[in-house]
């Protein structure tokens, strides 16, 4: 596993890589345009992530980092495009399953990188959501050139940014969209978060250990100031509006971050597509009150599994990084001494951050979902795919 050893070295370490890219920060390049053909960009963005990682990052790191495209299955009818979008302080390997499962299924999938990502969290202290929108209506904009159906899938922040763009763009196909970050738990907190941001730079970390290759363990106030104001914006978009597409929709009822209620609230009023489904995954399945809703069991005490959190929902139990014989724990977002007896414990529980152990040994974050494939047979049913 890609945890720390020695935390006193680690953290030391970190603290220096962290002051020298701040300094390096304030005269390294802008985030690289969003350019044609896809294969250039990606080159680009691999040079700018060379120079703007931190440097515990492999090269091997990167890679898992960077955008990505995947052609089609030619051994299944061709269903069009679908254009990914991750979320907060990660990357776009967190769409690596799926994106491979709806390539099989007949669509070319490209999953984009948002400025600030995929680097260092010393990167998020300036970003703006703006870049984020601009990116994103970028990406959407250089790939909606011909006949071809358009679908847009969003995981967290993502889900907001899909949200927004099937708002400006009507004719999107469908959307797939993971624990959609319409509603903070902490917006209390968030709408101040840009004064915060002046005087304390960090919610938690401060680049005191970061030793996940594909997201952020580290996380700046400004990610949470600039998300806050991707959902307001989003919710200004959404006056007056309802969206049509056929669209699949998964969330777990333990979300850490999303308020879940919200969420529910918002694809009842503002999705109106008959063919629509929300998925939630939750301990104590209960009866169901609507019809385009379905709630799955996500406790399986066999496998040392008390929920799904926020970030597990689209990974197969076969990823090689988050699956069940994962290589990386994932502790961050708790105070510093839970987070280090996370850290080096034994034989964890896994759930959403914050949910309680049943006997005293700590609870890391739920990296996969055992019912990947019930997903994936969802997002069959929603976007009309017939099985082989």
């Amino acid at each position: 596993m890609w945890i720390a050893k020695n935390s006193v070295l680690t953290a030391k370490l970190a603290l220096l890589s962290s002051f020298l890219l701040v300094v390096k920060s304030a005269y390294g390049s802008s985030f690289p345009p969003v350019t044609e053909p896809f294969e250039a960009h990606r080159d680009t963005v691999r040079k700018h992530l060379l120079d703007t990682s931190m440097p515990q990052r492999t090269a091997v790191d990167i890679e898992l980092n960077l955008p990505f495209e995947i052609a089609a299955s030619k051994t299944r009818p061709y269903r069009g495009k679908f254009l990914l979008i991750h979320g907060l302080n990660d990357s776009p390997y967190v769409w690596h399953d799926v994106a491979n499962e709806i390539a099989e299924r007949g669509w070319d999938v490209r999953a984009l990188l948002l400025p600030g990502h995929g680097s260092s969290p010393v990167n998020m202290l300036e970003v703006s959501y703006k870049q984020w929108l601009a990116v994103a209506r970028a990406h959407f904009k250089q790939w909606d050139t011909d006949e071809m159906p358009i679908y847009v899938g969003g995981f967290s922040l993502g889900g907001v940014l899909a949200t927004i763009l099937a708002l400006e763009n009507p004719h999107i196909a469908g959307l797939f969209l993971v624990s959609p970050a319409y509603k903070s738990k902490l917006n209390n907190y968030l709408r101040w978060a840009w004064i915060y941001a002046k005087f304390r730079p960090w919610i938690f970390g401060g680049m005191i250990i970061e030793d996940n290759p594909i997201k952020y363990n580290s996380i700046p106030v400004n990610s949470g100031a600039q998300f806050f104001n991707t959902a307001r914006y989003l919710r200004w978009k959404w006056l007056g509006k309802t969206l049509s597409m056929p669209t699949l929709m998964v969330v777990s009822e333990n979300d850490s971050v999303v308020n879940i209620e919200y969420v529910r609230k918002r694809f009842a009023r503002k999705f109106n597509s008959d063919r629509k489904k929300l998925l939630v995954y939750s301990p104590n399945p209960g009866q169901v009150e609507r019809a385009d809703e379905i709630v799955r069991n996500s406790r399986h005490p066999e496998r040392r599994l008390l929920n799904q959190s926020h970030l597990s929902l689209i990974n197969s139990p076969k990823n090689a990084l988050f699956g069940e014989t994962r290589e990386i724990l994932v502790c961050n977002g708790n105070e510093y001494p839970i987070f280090m007896a996370c850290m080096r414990a034994r034989d964890h529980w896994y759930g959403a951050q914050h949910t309680p152990s049943p006997d005293g040994v700590p609870v890391a974050r739920t990296t996969y979902n055992p019912d990947f494939d019930y997903v994936m047979r969802s997002f069959n049913a929603i976007f009309d795919v017939q099985q082989q």
